[in-house]
């Protein structure tokens, strides 16, 4: 059986520059078949849909509307990527590691931008099926240290997009939101595993603690030790 991962948890948390690589790394270093992508995009067409998705975002669109287009850049995401590689059951010897996913949509359009969750639920069953992961790690800063680490690392050269530049106290709300996935799987009874990551520890640290966390389901699909 193959194994889907994704990587979620608010903005500068290090998911996309220390976490996936160093996760594709240990991976492919044990000799197993790994794809990487990211949400919304993934494939030519996804790809369209987000930036699609930041000029309606800056243009005033809905969260309603937002939500539509990114469960439609997912369904072509999963058809065209990710089932081909994992199988419709995930049949295939294979791992995908996913930069954010359906998770995502529930706390930024869902949450935060007020879409009722049966909506988003209802969004899901059509686009994509109850393909849901089989381990999601969240990255989150401890609430004591989230400015200070935000600030830090907001001086890197990233190019900011609308979300980014919210204010300190909304993203700290984001990060609470992504804190409550958990519980919100579990009431759904959504066959699914979490695990939080301390991103303000040093990236190796997260890295390390990242790679522990996924090695007992590796194991249990592969039988190998990464």
């Amino acid at each position: 059986m193959g194994l889907f991962i994704t990587v979620e948890g608010s903005d500068y948390t290090g998911k996309t520059s220390t976490v996936i690589p160093g996760l594709q790394i240990a991976i492919i270093n044990k000799g197993l078949p790994v794809l990487v992508s990211r949400e919304p995009g993934g494939t030519i067409q996804g790809e369209h849909i987000r930036q699609q998705i930041f000029e309606k975002k800056a243009a005033g669109a809905s969260a309603f509307e937002l939500a539509v287009l990114f469960n439609q850049a997912r369904a072509i995401h999963l058809n065209e990527k990710i089932i081909p590689f994992l199988g419709k059951k995930k049949e295939k010897r294979a791992i995908v590691i996913l930069d954010r996913y359906l998770d995502s949509t529930r706390v930024y359009q869902g949450y935060e931008g007020g879409v009722a969750m049966k909506e988003i639920f209802a969004l899901e069953k059509k686009h994509i099926h109850d393909y849901l992961p089989d381990l999601t790690l969240i990255l989150y800063f401890p609430k004591e240290v989230f400015l200070s680490e935000l600030k830090k690392r907001l001086s890197d050269d990233r190019q900011r997009n609308s979300w980014d530049k919210d204010s300190y106290k909304f993203q700290l709300k984001r990060q609470q939101y992504y804190l409550k996935l958990p519980k919100l799987a579990q009431i759904r009874k959504e066959n699914r595993n979490f695990l939080l990551i301390n991103a303000a520890q040093p990236k190796v640290k997260v890295v390390k603690d990242c790679i522990n966390g996924c090695q007992p389901f590796i194991y249990q699909n592969f039988a190998v030790n990464i």
